[in-house]
């Protein structure tokens, strides 16, 4: 075979079509940097668009873990292709690169380049795709992709697939889920791919930190919805820790307040268009912020922390360890307001944290000796309370059946021991239990009663009764 220029040409053609991010440097970098320099030297030639669409081709490799020089010569030449090729006049009113931004799903710009072939040789009659304002757009996509929110210029062109799952994921942030919840978190966690660029990686982290608080609310009940996005970000963490953080907290950017905000923002960030728009609101160098690997690292370590604590509490009783710490002070004292509270919030909305906090009261419950009589008796109190006022899981209730058994076996003719009259038939028990158990920290609410009364074995045997028959 003769080796011409042409044949040449078709060699490196061929190589850079195998040019992936699972690449080695050892073979990569080199055609790289090979075709960075015959870019740089003539980036408005007429060859440009060859070259071009050759780091196009590449931009998967050079997206993940390319040699340094090879990335910084790469990028060098792509802005070159802009500068030199954004403002060259031609009769078309759209090109490729304009489509092209409203299918890219993950910055995947090197699948949506030409067939390279078709650029050798003359141009077909009314060709787009080696015009000079083509070629400019994809160098900027291209650069976008590899630096965000180095280049300006790119339309604002959301991809469509984006449009559709931002507003089906805000739509279930906001309360108002367009259908199953746990499908959609789910679908979420499932996004992101082997070899995430910056902008995808970035997104994601900021998106599914801007879904935790819905999946750890108690609304989502299926342990496979939890585990899929703790599996996201424990695959994400392990990419954000490869760099170091030169900001200092207070450089990082401070996600709003509004989940269905902040998961825009990380829609946005994963696609050339979606960035191009996050620019329409905000300076670039700010918003390099956002790709901050520390700052990243940071929220996928939050998300994670309640997500797992969301899973593990659901699905699983925590380990007593984890709730002592919960629901005791440093002294070994209940914290009888965060005991009550989380039962109190549960009566209006079935609670996972109301589930895990009855079958801890009622461990603690069976192994306090009498010599803790007050904390035995507001322990008792409060499993009897949820398990009349909550609408507890199947597994929670025979758990703390024999508790409630136990009490109920009182004989119905035990006279009572005390002065004091019953507590009142639908007392405020949140505020009765903190003032019987903490009479110092908690003022005595209407119609308090002491121990002897709640106490009394004629009226615990009357709460277990009605318990029993709730759970029933």
């Amino acid at each position: 075979m003769i080796d011409t220029p042409a044949a040449r040409t078709q060699r490196l053609i061929e190589a850079w079509g195998r040019v992936s991010a699972a690449s080695g440097r050892a073979e990569a970098d080199p055609l790289v940097g090979d075709c960075a320099r015959r870019l740089l030297a003539d980036p408005g030639g007429a060859t440009a668009h060859l070259w071009t669409f050759g780091l196009v081709r590449m931009a998967g490799y050079l997206a993940w873990r390319p040699g340094p020089e090879a990335a910084r010569s790469a990028l060098d030449a792509l802005l070159a292709v802009d500068r030199a090729l954004r403002g060259v006049p031609c009769p078309h009113t759209s090109h490729p690169y304009e489509d092209t931004l409203k299918d890219l799903l993950a910055d995947e710009v090197w699948l949506a380049g030409p067939e390279l072939k078709s650029l050798f040789g003359p141009a077909p009659a009314g060709d787009t795709w080696r015009c000079p304002a083509n070629v400019a757009g994809f160098a900027r996509i291209t650069a976008d992709v590899l630096d965000p929110f180095t280049v300006g210029g790119l339309p604002e062109r959301i991809p469509t697939a984006h449009t559709s799952g931002l507003s089906s994921l805000s739509s279930l942030l906001n309360g108002y889920p367009y259908g199953d919840p746990g499908e959609e978190l789910s679908f979420q966690a499932g996004t992101l791919p082997r070899h995430p660029t910056k902008g995808v990686l970035a997104g994601y982290v900021v998106t599914l930190h801007a879904s935790q608080w819905y999946a750890a609310s108690g609304l989502i009940t299926e342990r496979p919805v939890l585990d899929d996005m703790v599996a996201g970000l424990e695959a994400a963490l392990p990419l954000l820790r490869d760099t170091s953080c030169p900001h200092t907290a207070a450089e990082h950017p401070r996600p709003a307040g509004d989940p269905s905000g902040n998961a825009m923002t990380g829609y946005y960030l994963r696609s050339p268009g979606g960035r191009a728009e996050l620019r329409a609101w905000t300076d670039g160098e700010l918003l390099k912020s956002w790709l901050c690997h520390g700052f990243l690292r940071g929220l996928a370590d939050e998300a994670l922390s309640t997500l797992r604590y969301a899973r593990d509490s659901l699905c699983g009783t925590l380990d007593d360890h984890v709730l002592d710490s919960t629901y005791t002070r440093r002294d070994g004292r209940l914290d009888i307001g965060a005991l009550t509270h989380c039962f109190d919030e549960a009566e209006y909305d079935k609670s996972w944290e109301a589930e895990n906090a009855v079958r801890w009261a009622a461990r603690r419950y069976a192994a306090t000796g009498d010599d803790s009589p007050r904390e035995r008796l507001v322990l008792l109190l409060l499993v009897l309370w949820c398990a009349e006022a909550v609408e507890l899981a199947p597994d929670v209730g025979e758990e703390i059946r024999e508790v409630l058994v136990g009490v109920g076996t009182a004989p119905p003719d035990t006279a009572c021991a005390h002065d004091e009259a019953h507590p009142p038939a639908y007392p405020d028990f949140q505020g009765h239990l903190n003032h019987l158990y903490a009479p110092g920290e908690f003022a005595a609410p209407e119609e308090a009663r002491g121990t002897e009364a709640w106490g009394c074995p004629r009226y615990l045997a009357g709460l277990a009764e009605d318990a029993l028959a709730a759970l029933a």
